[in-house]
């Protein structure tokens, strides 16, 4: 079997900004649904992972009602998956009571390509546009590691929904 290369990218960026964030803050939980585990596998994570599988509205549910009750919720998964499928459950339960929950999306690398749009953008602002109706939430598009660190630091930081692109 192959050994899985983890590779310092922008997801690798976000996990260890958090580990640094989780050292004085145990209310950090990131949820998944069924992806990143190469980036959230670590034992060693001071973070909690709820792994929710594939139930993307449920998810983006249990992270409001985490943040409403003051947690730190960060929901990571691809792009489709994270924003585009559970849209009116995000618009619904995490802007409309200012939940400050923050939306990790990762765009398909060249690996998810044969996929198809299901798990692909089809353009490269598709994201931005959705996210730009959403009431409330503030959105990025980190292009480095660097940046990635800074945005994760700053959006820490607000009180209100974020939706990041790494």
């Amino acid at each position: 079997m192959a050994e899985i290369v983890k590779k310092r990218d922008t997801r690798r960026i976000f996990v260890e900004t958090l580990n640094e964030l989780a050292e004085h803050d145990p209310n950090i939980i990131v949820i998944i649904c069924d992806v990143g585990f190469n980036y959230l596998d670590d034992p060693k994570n001071k973070f909690k992972v709820l792994n929710l599988g594939v139930t993307e509205e449920s998810s983006i549910i249990i992270a409001s009602a985490l943040a409403l009750s003051g947690f730190k919720p960060y929901i990571y998964s691809m792009i489709n998956f994270v924003l585009f499928r559970p849209y009116e459950t995000i618009r619904n339960a995490i802007c409309m009571h200012n939940a400050s929950v923050k939306i990790i999306g990762a765009k398909g690398s060249e690996k998810y390509k044969f996929l198809g749009f299901s798990h692909n953008l089809i353009s490269e602002n598709e994201d931005i546009k959705v996210s730009e109706n959403l009431p409330g939430l503030k959105s990025y598009i980190v292009k480095s590691p660097e940046e990635t660190r800074k945005v994760i630091l700053e959006t820490y930081k607000i009180n209100s929904p974020c939706y990041i692109r790494l």
